[in-house]
């Protein structure tokens, strides 16, 4: 067992303070067996990079004025946070199985966004936040082979902007005040998977090819309704599937050393995927994933 507590006092947006417990609980209850449980507090400011504006009624009777004129300045995030999981290894080590659960709830939870063209994101509190999910992952290990998968559920909710609202329309606001909504950045499923082989071992060196999957169900996006309104963060883009591809080359050379080669192809199918489409609570403008993509390097140690 493990504990300790920190304090933190802030003096930038707000003059705040927090002590924040924790404890973690490892436990080894057979042979290739480990468990996990704990428990922590946070104490998160708002990102001083990210300043908010705080002269919303200089733009009154402008082009820029706001339909809402409240600006309360953004809080520090307060978490508290439940971990527990376990990992498992068979046969003779060369496999291992692990899952993992989380909970966490927050008190004015920080999110950013991009309000307008530019790519400034201002922060901006939720009045309660709540998140919680499960990850599965499993590894093989065994010589020249190498392989994982990953995968992972989870949801990202909150309610109640109360920071920065002028930055958002009053339907917003109204509708966030009385009901969870999905965050921006909530994905519900995300799976990752990979291997790697070392082709040849030689005098100089191995030659190692490898590729990695990943998926993402997709980012959200406002849910339109049939009477012309909207529920934000009510739906999401597209989910997605890329594949990547690599070969490398460990040279052990006399005179140069250590020497490696790499070669990569990202997103080989050349996939073209939306991130975000422009819609959603403090979504500014569309993203698209990075398109096939050819890279090289070298590497040499010393």
């Amino acid at each position: 067992m493990n504990y300790g507590l920190r304090g933190d006092d802030v003096n930038g947006y707000r003059d705040e303070r927090q002590l924040s417990p924790r404890v973690n609980l490892v436990w080894l209850p057979w042979t290739g067996m480990t468990t996990h449980i704990g428990y922590a507090r946070y104490f998160n400011p708002a990102p001083f990079e990210l300043v908010g504006a705080t002269t919303v009624s200089r733009f009154q009777n402008t082009t820029a004025a706001s339909e809402v004129a409240t600006d309360n300045t953004p809080y520090a995030e307060r978490q508290q946070y439940y971990d527990v999981g376990a990992q498992q290894k068979l046969l003779h080590n060369h496999v291992t199985l692990g899952v993992d659960v989380f909970y966490r709830q927050s008190t004015h939870l920080i999110d950013e966004g991009q309000f307008g063209a530019p790519i400034i994101l201002t922060p901006f509190n939720y009045q309660k936040g709540q998140i919680f999910g499960q990850e599965f992952t499993a590894n093989y290990n065994n010589g020249p082979l190498s392989a994982y998968i990953n995968f992972t559920h989870q949801r990202a909710q909150a309610k109640n902007i109360d920071s920065s609202q002028f930055s958002f329309s009053p339907q917003e606001l109204a509708y966030i005040s009385s009901q969870y909504i999905y965050l921006d950045h909530d994905q519900t499923y995300t799976g990752s998977a990979g291997g790697s082989y070392l082709i040849r071992q030689g005098v100089i060196g191995g030659t190692r090819a490898s590729f990695d999957l990943l998926y993402g169900s997709g980012l959200r996006r406002d849910q339109d309704l049939a009477d012309g309104g909207s529920i934000p963060n009510g739906a999401h883009v597209p989910g997605y599937l890329t594949v990547n591809l690599s070969v490398s080359h460990h040279f052990d050379l006399p005179v140069a050393g250590h020497v490696d080669v790499r070669f990569d192809v990202v997103n080989v199918a050349d996939k073209v995927y939306e991130i975000r489409d422009g819609t959603g609570v403090g979504v500014g403008a569309p993203q698209y994933g990075a398109s096939r993509g050819f890279f090289g390097g070298i590497t040499k140690s010393f």
